[in-house]
């Protein structure tokens, strides 16, 4: 599994106007790609405007970012006419849960870590202290942990809960 994380500095407060073009014809558009798994997109709380894409693969996942990107530039170049920040690589470890009620809703974290070390020292440590945690926590949804495919000293850990009570406990 492949993951891209997106960062848009400082245009979280354009996620109300994003939203219904992004919902309406970004998704379906994405959805139809191979190997597609998921995505999401959210103002953090820092003020950006973020998005992340799951596919089965790398391959998958270049291919639907490049259509994904001609689409942002066609239809929400005036409101982001910069570049992303992308952090992406393949999937360490993830678990995904089934919602038990409510709708699509989830709050997210993003968490990146600098100087992480190689994946063989690295990996065990997430399994054994930070996944069983995170995975068994209530309202728990999802998560997926990666090293950056252009810098493997960067890591990053996607986190999804119903609410963002449960993410914070």
């Amino acid at each position: 599994m492949h993951v891209t994380v997106r960062k848009y500095p400082n245009k979280g407060g354009l996620i109300d106007r994003i939203v219904p073009p992004v919902r309406d014809r970004l998704v379906p558009l994405l959805r139809g790609a191979p190997g597609f798994k998921g995505y999401c997109a959210f103002a953090s709380e820092d003020g950006h405007l973020v998005s992340v894409s799951v596919f089965d693969d790398r391959q998958s996942a270049v291919r639907a970012n490049e259509q994904a990107r001609g689409w942002v530039v066609s239809n929400l170049g005036v409101l982001l006419p910069d570049l992303p920040e992308v952090l992406a690589g393949e999937v360490l470890l993830h678990e995904v849960s089934r919602p038990k009620g409510g709708g699509a809703e989830m709050f997210a974290t993003i968490r990146v870590y600098e100087g992480v070390g190689p994946e063989e020292e690295v990996l065990p440590w997430v399994r054994e202290h930070v996944f069983l945690t995170i995975t068994g926590a209530p309202g728990f949804r999802g998560y997926y942990a990666l090293l950056d495919e252009r810098d493997p000293s960067r890591g990053m850990s996607a986190s999804l809960f119903d609410t963002r009570e449960h993410a914070m406990e």
